[in-house]
């Protein structure tokens, strides 16, 4: 068997949930002839050129070993989902072959806290009793003076 690497340009308009079907089925086709080492979501991110008219994607990567005709079976499954605006199939260099990530196969290469969501609950709670600022005269000078936080999804 050789070892392969699959990158992945989904349609950045899907869904997380759309997407892990998508993988999964991916994933059920190269283990059930092979051997997943890894996968790993790098994301959305900007394309290089406008694909479909998009200009992001979602990129996942996966690490198999696999013999060439199942090479063949995945790149046939891949060319006609919809979901998937871009893929690659390369071969890895021997040397070069990463060690398997068993958590990431059963994720699906998903982050940690994405796979089971933890309550933030508790958190928050034990940030509630740590004052801000540097006393009771600084607290209300220093949360005038700071910018808002803010999260990009």
């Amino acid at each position: 068997m050789r070892t392969y690497e699959l990158v992945l340009v989904f349609n950045p308009a899907l869904e997380v949930e759309q997407i892990d079907l998508d993988l999964r089925k991916i994933s059920d086709l190269l283990g059930g002839a092979g051997n997943v080492r890894r996968w790993e979501r790098w994301g959305k991110r900007r394309l290089a050129y406008e694909i479909a008219g998009n200009q992001y994607g979602y990129y996942v990567l996966s690490v198999f070993d696999a013999e060439p005709k199942t090479v063949t079976e995945v790149d046939r499954a891949v060319r006609i989902n919809a979901a998937v605006i871009r893929h690659l199939v390369t071969q890895v260099d021997p040397k070069r072959v990463p060690e398997p990530d068993p958590e990431s196969v059963r994720t699906l290469g998903a982050a940690p806290g994405t796979a089971a969501p933890t309550p933030v609950v508790e958190a928050a709670s034990e940030e509630a009793d740590v004052p801000v600022g540097g006393g009771a005269e600084g607290g209300a000078e220093a949360d005038q003076g700071a910018a808002p936080a803010t999260t990009e999804p």
